[in-house]
């Protein structure tokens, strides 16, 4: 686990066009959680992504300022966020997600939230109050143990989320779990219990995502487990999704892409 620093800066822009929604709002640049798996330092060739975390100081003004400079079409979907954790701890501090959404849906926009963070439940009263409008999910690989401490090791317990989005789906909100990368020994063998407290959290969706291997990520891995690894990423991705697929048909659930429903 390395130590993270923390910067203010300002940004010029902050929407971007994205295929998980229209668009995506990153309130930080970096991520605290730390993932072994996490392919987004080699996609963005920023080495200090997991050691350093930027908040974006002036991200309501300027999202304000392009929702009516690009004249932004209401109803549009926003996805927060497609590179960082919004709810890492970082916004406990600078509330920059909260701003971020509620924006967002007081603008008649449609918001996607995913994280791994039970801070979320922070923001209940303004995700209920635009039920609707709204999603939220959380990445959930496995149950607690020794992979979640090896391959997560920042990351809010995988029992606290799952307690999050019980307290979500009880509020009334549409909640989904996105189950990936799918990873060897660890999603495999935990799968049927963990779908199990899904249904019971009240997930209405699911998706599953197999291990998009980047140069230097296996290494990555191979060096958080602390051993040798021989990991057979589809296999275990084609056992999984079989899983889902009979469970998800069987309980009246959706294996589906998480906002497919609108």
């Amino acid at each position: 686990m390395n130590h993270v620093n923390f910067e203010e800066v300002r940004c010029s822009t902050c929407i971007s066009k994205s295929s998980l929604g229209d668009f995506t709002v990153n309130p930080y640049i970096g991520c605290q959680h730390q993932c072994a798996y996490c392919y987004v330092p080699f996609l963005t060739h920023n080495a200090d992504w997991e050691e350093k975390v930027k908040a974006k100081i002036n991200l309501k003004p300027t999202l304000a300022r392009e929702l009516l400079g690009r004249k932004v079409k209401t109803g549009s979907i926003f996805f927060l966020s497609s590179l960082t954790d919004p709810y890492q701890s970082i916004e406990g501090k600078y509330n920059l997600t909260k701003a971020t959404i509620s924006l967002l849906l007081s603008s008649g926009m449609r918001v996607v939230i995913q994280t791994k963070s039970p801070l979320v439940v922070r923001d209940i009263d303004i995700l209920s109050a635009h039920k609707e409008s709204v999603q939220v999910g959380f990445t959930v690989l496995g149950l607690d143990g020794k992979y979640k401490e090896s391959l997560e090791p920042s990351a809010p317990s995988v029992s606290s989320r799952i307690k999050a989005t019980k307290k979500l789906s009880e509020a009334g909100l549409h909640t989904f779990a996105f189950i990936g990368p799918v990873f060897p020994g660890w999603t495999d063998a935990d799968i049927d219990e963990l779908l199990a407290l899904l249904k019971e959290a009240g997930v209405k969706e699911i998706s599953v995502d197999r291990m998009r291997l980047r140069p230097g990520l296996q290494e990555k891995i191979t060096s958080a487990l602390g051993r040798p690894t021989d990991l057979d990423y589809d296999l275990a991705y084609i056992r999984v999704l079989k899983k889902v697929k009979e469970f998800t048909s069987k309980n009246g659930m959706a294996l589906t892409h998480p906002f497919s429903s609108w």
